[in-house]
């Protein structure tokens, strides 16, 4: 008595391991008696199907929900930062005297400069305000820039 391949109880059995996300050994074992000479044939036909078949098995990854979570807000708070500094919406406030001081003199000091490093603003604010003395500099012929 045959039993089809996709009806066997091995093939049941071996069903996740088979078609599934694992990697699978067929071991097959045979008898050399002529009573069970049908038993090893059928053995060694179930075998040669199951080498038949491909998986591609990959790590299943077991992740903690709470930390996926946590993760996720830190990034989220973290985007709406950069965002809000993209867009200027970092606050309305006017910069102080002192920081627009700071500004003044980090334009002289790049100006100064013989290299090609860039300028780092620390928001928004004070690249507009970097910017407008800039500008006030070149319209005005000085403002204590180098000649």
């Amino acid at each position: 008595n045959h039993v089809p391949y996709r009806n066997s109880m091995m093939t049941s059995v071996l069903r996740d391991s088979l078609g599934g996300n694992c990697k699978t050994v067929m071991v097959g074992t045979v008898a050399c008696d002529k009573g069970n000479i049908d038993e090893s044939i059928g053995t060694c036909r179930f075998a040669q199907r199951v080498s038949q078949i491909k998986n591609e098995a990959v790590v299943n990854e077991e992740t903690d929900p709470h930390l996926v979570i946590k993760k996720l807000k830190r990034e989220n708070a973290e985007l709406k930062e950069e965002l809000k500094m993209l867009r200027g919406d970092e606050g309305s406030e006017q910069l102080t005297s002192e920081e627009k001081t700071q500004c003044r003199k980090l334009v002289e000091a790049y100006l100064a400069r013989n290299d090609d490093t860039p300028m780092v603003y620390p928001s928004v604010q004070h690249s507009r305000e970097c910017s407008q003395i800039f500008r006030e500099m070149v319209r005005g012929g000085g403002g204590g820039g180098p000649a």
